[in-house]
């Protein structure tokens, strides 16, 4: 699992890296993004490019986000 916490930067430079690992990603591999909140354009780039991902909310200001391009990986949230 590959951990990218965004928590304490700014629009865009989450999206950005998020975007970056997300090009750089594996068939097996998951990335569990910790942001702020819910990056919905974020969802939209990975759908359109043939990945999937789980957004939980644990707390306003802090969410979850689990992202792969596996068609058979099972992402949960086990409140890590």
């Amino acid at each position: 699992m590959i951990l990218l916490d965004t928590r304490e930067f700014d629009h865009p430079i989450p999206l950005e890296r998020a975007v970056q690992a997300f090009k750089n990603l594996s068939g097996d591999e998951i990335i569990h993004m910790i942001h702020r909140r819910e990056p919905i354009p974020l969802f939209e780039i990975i759908t359109k490019n043939g990945g999937r991902y789980l957004s939980v909310m644990e707390r306003e200001d802090l969410w979850h986000i689990y992202i792969t391009r596996s068609n058979t990986i099972v992402l949960e949230h086990n409140n890590v």
